[in-house]
Order: structure tokens, then C-alpha cells, then sequence
């Protein structure tokens, strides 16, 4: 869900042009605006799911966000539309803390749970393109909104049923708090880290914001009569399908490898096919985007891991905050600035760009793999 409402605006990006009268730039600061919401609030959510418990958060979460979309009635300003995804967005900053911590807490693979959760979260990501297109494309653009809102409010109703059920590793909650209490935190590789993730989430937010328009524009397709905004949301979303793929492999690799090295192996290979996406067009296009969707989320199971391992479990709420809030917090100026790069030099040049932070990103995760220390392998 919170991908869903993350990715509503973008496939609509030429249908909210000629709507609202406006142009990639301003399009560009309502997403980076939804995303300083989710970024920012990412922050004291983590501390307060260390206080209080990840489940209420999450549930709030749903309920507020499922409101505000379900309500977009009376929105017709962009401004007005901007407000809405800013406070969508800082109800969506509650979840990823809260689910990261509940998940570091309770698997004994973390690994494995960490991409299973990220393979949901990637089917949001790779639907939404499709599913907001064809909805917006047919029945208008706050359609897409209204259907996710709906979604939102039926889940947190539901959620409220869902009974919570204490756990504990094998050596009991006794060793658990003594552990915290001897961690030694990494601090060069955990900095080091932070800034890959910042730098990770501009390319995330730059791609992610403009891929459907970009390949509106770079694939001809005229077959079954799709206009050109639903074969953009079409070919995103099954470019997209083949990140809960590269979840999967990396969060069971990561169980045996040391986690660093899956790290530093999906960015180094993934920045290969940013920089083929800038240069491709049609099949090639699509091919590229496919590698970089498998490569880019791949690292997301093996960043929770990472964090798991440098943090004591009475700081991880705080520090996947502090994660979220340098992923979607910094890295959402990509979209503004994405957008500003789009209208003066074309959608080509805002890949090219951020092929470049993501080798920057890569570059840093192989001296991370360098200095790593020896227990964060498992």
C-alpha cells in the first residue's frame, strides 16, 4: 500500500500536464513534496516505534492515508494536490521504520524476511504504474487515488483485529538485552552506509519518477489502441515485476554471504544498465530497465540486513528512521530537480545524471565491503 500511494502520480505525469496546465518541474516538487513528507516524519517515527510499538503506527498509517486519497474529491488546484500528497506522504512515514524493526526483531533469517516483505512492497511499486495509468486513463485522474484510499481504510479497519503475539529469540529476552548492551557499533561503515542510501534514493525518486514518461516517449507501441500514457505505465510496471525477483535471491544470499559483498555486487552491476536505460530506446529500453529494477531493489533486503546487524535492537527503529529519512527524505529533491533537468535538456539527460550518483553509491559500498567488519556476515 504505502508503495501504491508512493507511485500514483507519476504514470499520470501526462494527463496531469494538460490538467493542471503546468509542467515537469512543478509535477516534479508535489512528488518531492509527498516525499519530504515520507522522509521527514520517517524520523520520529522510528523513535516511536522504539517507544511504543510498531503495530499502532502501522495502523495509522493506513487509516490516514486511506482517508486523505479517499477524499480527494474536492481537489482541483495543483497546489491543493500538492497539500494532500504532503500529508499522505507523512502518514506513509510511519510504516518502513515500524515494519523494519517488527521484522529485525522477530525473524531468525532476517534475510529471507527482509525480502519477502520487500517483494510485497515491489509488487505496489511494479503495479502501480499499470494500475494508476489504466484507472486514470478511463475514469480521470483521482480515480487511482479514491481506489487506493478505499484500500487504506479497509486494511487499517482490519488491522485492528490482528492480534500481536510476543517472540524471542532462542537465548531469551535476558541475552537479547545483554547483547545490546556489549554491540559495538561500526561507525565508519554505518556512515558510510547512510550516505549510499541517500544517494540511492535520489536515483530512486529521479528514475522512478519519470521511467513511465520516459518510455511513453522512447517506446512506439500502437498496438490494442493504448495511448501513449498506458504503454508507459504498461512497460514500467513489467520492467518493475523483476525487482521483487532481485529481493528474493539478494535476501537469501545475504543469510550466507556476508552482506556487504551482496551490497557492493548489485550496485556495482546495477549502475551498468542506468547508464544503458539513458541510451536505449524500444526493446533495448525495456530490457535495461528490467536488469536495473532486479539489480537496484535487490540491495534493499541486504541495507535492512546491514542495519540489523551495526544497531542494537533498542536502537533500530531509529536507525531504519534515520535510513528512511536520508532514502526518501534527501533523496526526494531528485524529483523537483529531476523535473527542472527534464524541461531544459529532456528525460534522456535525468538518467544520465543519475547513473552518476548511483556509481557514486557503488563506488562507496566496495570500500564499505573493504573496512567491513568481520561480524556483520552473521
Amino acid at each position: 500500500m504505502v508503495h501504491l500511494f508512493e507511485g500514483v502520480l507519476p504514470p499520470l505525469i501526462p494527463i496531469l500536464l494538460i490538467e493542471f496546465g503546468t509542467d515537469y518541474f512543478h509535477l516534479g516538487v508535489v512528488v518531492t513534496i509527498f516525499s519530504y513528507g515520507l522522509g521527514l516524519g520517517a524520523l520520529p517515527a522510528g523513535y516511536l516505534s522504539d517507544r511504543f510499538g510498531p503495530k499502532r503506527l502501522i495502523i495509522i498509517f493506513l487509516l490516514g492515508s486511506g482517508l486523505f486519497f479517499a477524499g480527494i474529491f474536492p481537489v482541483n488546484t495543483l497546489f491543493a494536490y500538492g497539500v494532500i500528497m504532503c500529508i499522505v506522504g507523512m502518514f506513509c512515514s510511519l510504516y518502513h521504520p515500524a515494519a523494519n524493526a517488527l521484522i529485525a526483531q522477530t525473524f531468525q533469517q532476517k534475510g529471507k524476511a527482509f525480502a519477502i516483505n520487500g517483494i510485497v512492497g515491489s509488487l505496489g511499486v511494479a503495479a502501480s504504474p499499470l494500475l494508476s495509468a489504466a484507472l486514470g486513463s478511463a475514469f480521470g485522474w483521482k480515480t487511482p487515488h479514491i481506489v487506493y484510499g478505499i484500500m487504506g481504510l479497509a486494511l487499517g479497519w482490519y488491522a485492528f483485529g490482528i492480534q500481536g503475539e510476543k517472540t524471542s529469540t532462542p537465548d531469551g529476552e535476558t541475552a537479547d538485552k545483554a547483547s545490546d548492551n556489549v554491540h559495538r557499533i561500526p561507525y565508519l561503515n554505518l556512515i558510510l552506509f547512510y550516505i549510499t542510501a541517500g544517494m540511492l534514493g535520489i536515483t530512486y525518486k529521479g528514475i522512478m519518477t519519470f521511467l513511465p514518461a520516459y518510455m511513453a516517449e522512447q517506446i512506439k507501441f500502437e498496438a490494442f489502441g493504448l495511448s501513449p500514457v498506458a504503454v508507459g505505465g504498461t512497460f514500467a510496471t513489467f520492467a518493475l515485476m523483476f525487482g521483487g525477483i532481485g529481493q528474493y535471491i539478494a535476501g537469501r544470499l545475504t543469510d550466507r554471504y556476508q552482506p556487504e559483498k551482496i551490497y557492493a555486487g548489485g550496485l556495482v552491476i546495477g549502475t551498468v544498465f542506468v547508464f544503458l536505460m539513458a541510451k536505449s530506446t524500444h526493446i533495448t529500453l525495456v530490457v535495461s530497465a528490467v536488469l536495473y529494477a532486479f539489480f537496484y531493489f535487490s540491495t534493499q533486503p541486504t541495507q535492512n540486513y546491514l542495519i540489523a546487524s551495526y544497531l542494537p535492537k533498542n536502537r533500530q527503529g531509529l536507525g531504519f528512521g534515520i535510513h528512511f529519512f536520508l532514502s526518501f527524505g534527501v533523496g526526494s529533491t531528485a524529483a523537483a530537480v529531476s523535473g527542472y533537468i527534464a524541461d531544459r535538456f529532456g528525460l534522456t539527460a535525468v538518467f544520465y545524471i543519475m547513473g552518476c550518483f548511483f556509481a557514486a553509491a557503488a563506488l562507496l559500498s566496495v570500500f564499505m565491503l573493504i573496512i567491513a567488519p568481520k561480524s556483520s556476515n552473521g
